[in-house]
């Protein structure tokens, strides 16, 4: 009966929070009694064919938060009052509160696309590519207090990282393995019974900065598979750039060339060849 379900608000944005309203929308034991998300992004979602997190929240009759700052008292108190049992979080640009944290019985629980304590930050499909990473994965874990990524773990995917995923395709990737992760989790939170999850790993903790858009600039000067890893973690969005005299370009691809002798020479026809590090190397060009 719908009088014993568990309330549930669901704070989230586009992309990997689409898939967290999937589950819960499908669940037997779940109720959404609201969503919370940032104002609707302008233009479409950046990564992937994505509908906006909007969209599907209203067209599935869920009472739906846009733009509300989390430190101010009035937001508190709407939370406060619609008493959920659960709190989810998936892709979200506000640091929770402790006064929000404490409301839900049940906890607030946080999914990341990492395999936590790894990779803490915003944005850590970028990294885990920049940095040449084979496997990345998902985790949910419960927030505990204001620090990022932090708290006890309830659930970890893993997924092996393919020479060819850009991050585009990896965020695609690590949001349908979080589906299963998902119901694995509230299975497991729905039996109220925190003694089960283990703390991180302090020690073995890192953590990144959001991605910027600086990091998308190529250093010719690094190796060639430093080269290939940034154009793929800058893939689609917002786009590998390098320089050429006093131009940049965005990046499609890049392919180290034979002859270390071969004279470099600017954009030509979709493409720039620039003496790089390794060799001369043929970037192709937007």
């Amino acid at each position: 009966m719908e009088i014993n379900k568990y309330k549930v608000l669901l704070f989230a944005m586009t992309g990997l929070g689409n898939n967290a309203l999937k589950v819960l929308l499908k669940h037997p034991s779940i109720r959404i009694i609201a969503v919370f998300t940032p104002e609707k992004e302008a233009g479409p979602f950046p990564y992937y064919e994505c509908e906006k997190m909007q969209d599907v929240v209203l067209r599935s009759g869920i009472a739906l938060y846009e733009g509300l700052n989390f430190k101010d008292e009035k937001t508190y108190d709407i939370i406060k009052k619609l008493s959920p049992d659960i709190i989810i979080v998936s892709s979200f640009n506000q640091i929770i509160p402790k006064s929000i944290i404490s409301i839900p019985k049940l906890g607030v629980i946080n999914i990341h696309p990492s395999l936590l304590p790894k990779y803490r930050g915003a944005t850590p499909t970028v990294w885990a590519l920049m940095n040449g990473e084979k496997e990345t994965g998902v985790t949910i874990h419960f927030i505990e207090d204001e620090r990022i990524d932090n708290g006890c773990f309830i659930t970890q995917s893993r997924l092996q990282i393919e020479p060819a995923d850009t991050d585009g395709a990896l965020r695609f990737k690590l949001a349908a393995l979080s589906e299963n992760a998902l119901i694995e989790a509230l299975r497991l939170v729905l039996q109220n019974d925190k003694s089960k999850f283990l703390a991180q790993n302090e020690s073995e903790a890192t953590y990144y900065q959001k991605r910027s858009l600086m990091d998308a600039e190529i250093d010719i000067n690094k190796p060639f598979n430093d080269i290939i890893n940034k154009i793929r973690a800058m893939t689609p969005y917002p786009g590998a750039v390098v320089k050429c005299g006093d131009k940049k370009y965005t990046v499609k691809f890049a392919e180290l060339l034979k002859g270390r002798g071969m004279r470099a020479y600017g954009a030509n026809k979709g493409y720039l060849v620039i003496k790089t590090m390794e060799g001369i190397t043929k970037f192709h060009i937007v």
